[in-house]
Order: C-alpha cells, then sequence, then structure tokens
C-alpha cells in the first residue's frame, strides 16, 4: 500500500499525519518551511509572546498609579522579537522532534503540490494512496496605491520591524487588528485604528464593549476605507475617506490586518471557491475522490484547534471510519488586557450578565472598573445555551464549560460544582445562581 502523502506541517496537517501513523500507516509529509505553521510562526504564538509583554506594561503602570510602583517597564521591541524567536524554535524543534517520533517521515523545505491526479515533490510525482492538502493561508494585503512602500507589516513580517514605530496605523477591525492594537498602545506607540465597517461586528456586544474600553490608549476609525499609503519609498502617513470626507493619518508604519488568502495556488483539479479556498464536505473530503484537505486552506473559521480537528476527521475517514466534522458551540476568544472568551450553540436564548470579581490578576483592576464580565445565555428548556467571559484567565473556564452547552446540560449541571477561591472569572457562580433563581 503506497503512503498517505501530506502536504503542510501546520496544526492540521501535523496531527492529521500523526493520527494515521499511530494507526499503522505510511506517511510522508511535506513542509515547504518548517513543522508548525502560521500558528507558530505568525499566529497565536506571536501574539502570545507580544500580549505576555502588553499585559505586563499594563498592570505595571496601574500599579504605579495607585502608587504600588515606582515607575514601570519599557519595552524594547528588537528584544521582545528576538527572545520570542528563541523560544519558537525551541517549540519548533519539540513538534518536529514529536512528529518524527511517531512514525511519521518529514520532508522538509520541499515544495510539494497537487495536480489533480499526483501529488508532486520538488516537481517529482510521487505514488500516494490518499492525500491531505494542508497548505494553509497567508495574510491578504488591501489593494491600494502603495502597498508596496517600506514600512507595510502583516503578522507574517512583523518580526522583521526595525523598532517600535512612534506612529502606527493598523488596517482591519477584526481580532487580530484589536489584539495588535492593543499590545502596540501599551508598548507606547500612537495607534490609529482603521476600521472599514465597525469594530469586532460579529462579536457579542459585551464583548465589542469591553474590547472598546480596554482599547482606551487606542484612536478607533470606524466606517472608515484605506484609500492609500503615502509617502516616497516608505511609509510617511496613509489616506482615509469617512463619511466625513478624506483625510490624512501619520504614520511611521502600517500593520495590516486585513484577513487570510488560501495557500492553494499549487493545488488544482478540484473544486474551489472563487477566493481560492478549496471546498470540502464534513468528512473533509475534496471533489476528488481519496484526497482531502483542512486547516487554513478550507477557509474559515481559521482557529487552531478547528484545524487540528479537521485533521483527525480527514485521517480517521482515510482509515475506513466514518467521521463527520462537528462544529457546535466552539469555544473561541482573544487577548487584551483581559482575555475573551465565548460559546454559543445558536439556538435562541436569554442571557444575564454581571460583572466580574476581584481575583487574582484583576484586585488592582477594581478602582478603574476593570474586572471584566460574565455572561450566561439560557435556552427556553433551562439549558445552557452559551457562556461569554472576560477575565484574566477566560479561556480556561469556558473551553470546559463549552462542553456543557454541546452536550445540552441543564442550569443544574453545576449544582455540585466546587470552585477554587479567589478566581476572576464569575461564569459557575452566574449558572448557580440562574439555577437556583430558576427552580
Amino acid at each position: 500500500m503506497a503512503p498517505v502523502t501530506v502536504i503542510g506541517g501546520g496544526p492540521a496537517g501535523r496531527i492529521a499525519a500523526m493520527h494515521l501513523a499511530a494507526a499503522g500507516r505510511e506517511v510522508t509529509l511535506v513542509e515547504r518551511r518548517t513543522i508548525g505553521g502560521q500558528c507558530l510562526l505568525h499566529g497565536c504564538m506571536l501574539v502570545n509572546a507580544l500580549n505576555d509583554a502588553a499585559r505586563t506594561v499594563s498592570n505595571a503602570r496601574r500599579l504605579a498609579s495607585l502608587g504600588a510602583l515606582d515607575g514601570f517597564p519599557q519595552v524594547d521591541l528588537r528584544g521582545l522579537l528576538d527572545a520570542t524567536a528563541g523560544i519558537q524554535q525551541t517549540i519548533m524543534g519539540v513538534l518536529e522532534k514529536e512528529t518524527c517520533d511517531s512514525g511519521v517521515e518529514v520532508i522538509g523545505k520541499a515544495s510539494a503540490s497537487f495536480d489533480g491526479r499526483n501529488v508532486r515533490i520538488d516537481g517529482e510525482p510521487v505514488e500516494s494512496d490518499a492525500v491531505i492538502i494542508a497548505t494553509g493561508s497567508r495574510p491578504a494585503l488591501p489593494s491600494v496605491p502603495g502597498i508596496e512602500k517600506d514600512g507595510i507589516f502583516t503578522a507574517e513580517n512583523l518580526a522583521t520591524i526595525p523598532s517600535l514605530p512612534e506612529r502606527l496605523v493598523i488596517v482591519g477591525g477584526g481580532i487580530q487588528a484589536v489584539e495588535f492594537g492593543y499590545i502596540f498602545a501599551e508598548f507606547g506607540s500612537q495607534v490609529d485604528l482603521v476600521v472599514r465597517s465597525t469594530l469586532l461586528r460579529r462579536m457579542d456586544p459585551l464583548v465589542s464593549r469591553l474590547a472598546r474600553q480596554e482599547l482606551d490608549r487606542v484612536t478607533i476609525h470606524e466606517e472608515t476605507r484605506l484609500v492609500s499609503i503615502d509617502g516616497e519609498s516608505s511609509v510617511e502617513g496613509v489616506t482615509v475617506c469617512s463619511a466625513t470626507g478624506e483625510e490624512s493619518l501619520p504614520a511611521d508604519a502600517v500593520l495590516c490586518a486585513t484577513g487570510l488568502k488560501a495557500n492553494s495556488e499549487d493545488c488544482i483539479g478540484l473544486e474551489k471557491r472563487k477566493n481560492g479556498t478549496i471546498v470540502v464536505d464534513d468528512r473533509m473530503q475534496t471533489s476528488v475522490p481519496g484526497v482531502y484537505a483542512c486547516g487554513d486552506v478550507i477557509g474559515p473559521p481559521y482557529l487552531t484547534p478547528v484545524a487540528r480537528e479537521e485533521g483527525r476527521v480527514a485521517a480517521r475517514n482515510i482509515l475506513g471510519e466514518e467521521c463527520h466534522l462537528d462544529l457546535r458551540a466552539i469555544p473561541q476568544g482573544f487577548s487584551l488586557g483581559n482575555q475573551f472568551a465565548w460559546a454559543h450553540d445558536g439556538s435562541t436564548s436569554s442571557s444575564v450578565t454581571i460583572p466580574g470579581p476581584a481575583g487574582p490578576e484583576s484586585f488592582f483592576a477594581v478602582p478603574d472598573r476593570g474586572t471584566g464580565a460574565a455572561k450566561v445565555f439560557v435556552a427556553d428548556d433551562r439549558r445552557v445555551a452559551g457562556v461569554v467571559s472576560i477575565a484574566p484567565a477566560a479561556a480556561l473556564s469556558v473551553m470546559y464549560l463549552a462542553e456543557l452547552v454541546r452536550r445540552g446540560l441543564p442550569l443544574t449541571g453545576l449544582d455540585d460544582f466546587m470552585e477554587i477561591h479567589p478566581t476572576a472569572d464569575g461564569l459557575h457562580g452566574l449558572i448557580r445562581y440562574l439555577a437556583a433563581r430558576r427552580t
């Protein structure tokens, strides 16, 4: 039996390859860069590193304002990025060893393509029993004059920024734009956020409102379109257009957080959408029998845990198991000063919101009402239909409570729950309160 060929070593491809190898299949994984994919190199881990530093500065500033610290630290951006790169290399080595030790043959620094029939590695066709395409995505740049100038950055090349910009324009209104806006404002840059529609427009209103509160150092321009990037050979500013007309914003650098583009150009002979994403069914099967796709190359929601699950689903179907992707009540989140996390099953529901309690990492946020909030959605049949948490460690509670939602458990599902005290998250207490109130 020919090996299974996996194209791409990010979360989707790597997990798929390891799952197949654990089942005894011969697997070849081809990666053009390094194991880890966008999540490690330009996504989650990069933002984690920068956000850790930003929160340190923010917390120190808050303590200094209360008279508890004498001064607060300044960020050396180049030093921070160099330290981040070193840790990314360490993680990369761990992931590569783990992948190889699982029995996967890894071919690195090689190009791979699919022509509708065969995989080609560095131009040479290879025989495959099945194929998994997990080639990921890359940042999409706005099509405006000046986009080629020096000083234009995305998450992919941010590590090359020479120094902390005094004036930074960020283009975008989604999670990545908001995260970078918070980070660079806390580092000391003057940040203008140019949002084509409204900030975090698909988010729960509580998330959007408290995110704005934490972005108090950022100037937000909503319903504003980027017209051009100005300057001679390098960035000197941008021109934007809103309902009031055009205006210029000075800038030393521009950071584009305007979405992702599928890396699918080298995969032909299968069905794609107009934007290049590969079409799959809920088994991760493409239009070509025996060929599967998963991760960013098939489109949103662009979440690492979802990519991993897509990889597992593809692998299990190759192994002959009937497996379908279930994306109900996916826990999601992002980090500013607090973590913002949520999960909802999409059903009709009412909701109750309370302020977050004082606890670890939020005690000194009490004076400026920065302790976040907890929100619980209740369905008509008294199920927990969704949760939202804004707290220092919100992600941990939400990812477990999402199972309460996915499994359709009632409000009374936490009646015997015993929490660790103190905690800065109010979800468990709110759920128990609602259960008692509605009996």
